[in-house]
């Protein structure tokens, strides 16, 4: 959660400075170092932990310290990687170039660079004029997969596709095996696949690539040839600092703080599609009223062991609390690029919300996920401060915040006054409120 505080990419920022790049090279080197400088992180990792709060109000005496990233050697399994990322896109390349050979894209007008389903989340599914473009996704293949019979049910047009790398670039890649390399194959691949859409004479590209350590080449070619880039955030966490869109759509103000535009850009505000249940009311299976209490977990294969470790310890202090209170029932919701389920001892399984979507007493709660601000989950909804987990650095100030001694303080004060208000006929959730100075515990 540091790399989303904007504090540590200030301080990224002005360290990556001392190397004395052109502009060009050092908006590249500030992303490269975030993604690949583990000694940075460190570093900033114990300052914060030393003192949080005094890290967070920028009053950190200490200045910042980054190796020169582009010599840095890598190991093995990021060299693995990195040919496994080009192999895919490659192979998405070629099935896409003979499945699709008929397709035109002078007969659209915008470029829409997809993976999974959550693109036409923050995009309208049903614009005119869009061509669809599918790239390797590697986290969550049937995901994917679900994703491509989405578009195939809906009759939308896409193809797939990949990044041009160059043979000549990965062998050199493949030789030195250090960052350096490894920038000039991707960057190089970004800015010809940017040069290849824009010859097609399209106006706008679409995309949700703020993680894509590639996407500052990508978009700032596009911008010299007057392409509207337009980036929407897919979520509310932060990744490369430096980018080069044209517009950018956020759902925070705190990621308008922590992003840094090379160029011109429109930062707008956005909310997330609302397409669930809308029902508020109290229905005869609210009788007798409970709590229905969900965690929105963020556990997947590739998230930090932080994250695991507080979601154990809270998950395991509820299912304490609360696996023999009538009142309330536990229910989990995985991360959807969960692979591997285990559904914790005494949760059950969520599998849709529809079970628990605008009824009395859901209460959704998550360390910083994004289903927070997200219409579509219709309950009251909190969020967790754990161990070195703030969430009020990835959330706006209006967000209701507490320490696990505080949820479980707030679901008993929930359970006391269900047990008095249990012959009343319309029970609403707002009116289960705590004293507002508890509301964001220390």
């Amino acid at each position: 959660m540091l790399r989303s505080s904007a504090v540590f990419a200030a301080r990224l920022i002005a360290a990556s400075r001392r190397f004395g790049d052109v502009c060009y090279q050092f908006h590249r080197r500030v992303n490269w170092t975030q993604r690949y400088d583990e000694r940075y992180y460190e570093l900033e990792a114990g300052h914060f932990r030393t003192d949080p709060d005094a890290y967070l109000a920028q009053q950190l005496f200490v200045a910042p310290e980054v190796v020169d990233v582009f010599v840095k050697k890598l190991q093995f399994k990021q060299v693995l990687k990195a040919l496994m990322k080009v192999t895919a896109h490659w192979l998405f390349q070629i099935f896409g170039s003979v499945t699709s050979y008929s397709i035109h894209l002078n007969n659209f007008s915008t470029y829409r660079k997809c993976y999974v389903d959550d693109i036409e989340m923050v995009f309208d599914p049903a614009e005119v004029g869009v061509f669809r473009a599918v790239y390797p996704f590697p986290l969550n293949t049937g995901r994917q997969l679900r994703y491509l019979k989405f578009l195939q049910s809906k009759g939308y047009l896409y193809k797939l596709a990949g990044n041009p790398y160059i043979v000549k670039d990965l062998l050199q890649f493949l030789l030195k095996r250090d960052v350096r390399s490894l920038q000039r194959l991707e960057s190089r691949a970004q800015i010809l696949r940017a040069r290849q859409i824009a010859a097609q004479g399209l106006k706008t590209v679409q995309l949700s690539d703020e993680f894509d350590i590639g996407s500052l080449d990508f978009a700032r070619t596009l911008a010299r040839y007057h392409v509207h880039v337009v980036n929407s955030a897919h979520g509310v966490g932060k990744y490369l600092p430096v980018h080069a869109y044209k517009e950018f759509h956020v759902i925070t103000e705190r990621q308008i703080q922590y992003y840094y535009a090379v160029r011109p850009c429109r930062y707008t505000l956005r909310t997330l599609n609302d397409r669930g249940s809308s029902s508020g009311t109290v229905t005869s299976q609210d009788f007798p009223p409970r709590i229905r209490f969900v965690f929105l977990s963020q556990v997947f294969e590739g998230v930090t062991k932080l994250v695991a470790s507080n979601e154990a310890i809270l998950l395991e202090r509820l299912n304490r609390e609360f696996c023999c209170t009538p009142e309330v029932s536990l229910l989990y919701r995985p991360h959807p690029n969960r692979q591997q389920l285990v559904v914790p001892q005494g949760f059950k399984l969520l599998p849709n919300l529809d079970e628990v979507n605008g009824h009395t007493g859901t209460v959704f709660a998550s360390f910083y996920s994004t289903c927070q601000i997200d219409p579509a989950f219709k309950g009251r909804k909190v969020l967790v401060r754990g161990n070195l987990i703030y969430p009020e650095i990835v959330f706006d100030e209006s967000q209701e915040i507490f320490n696990i001694d505080g949820l479980v303080t707030l679901l008993l004060s929930l359970c006391n006054q269900i047990g008095q208000h249990k012959r009343k006929a319309d029970i609403k959730l707002d009116t289960f409120k705590l004293p507002v100075q508890e509301s964001n515990q220390a």
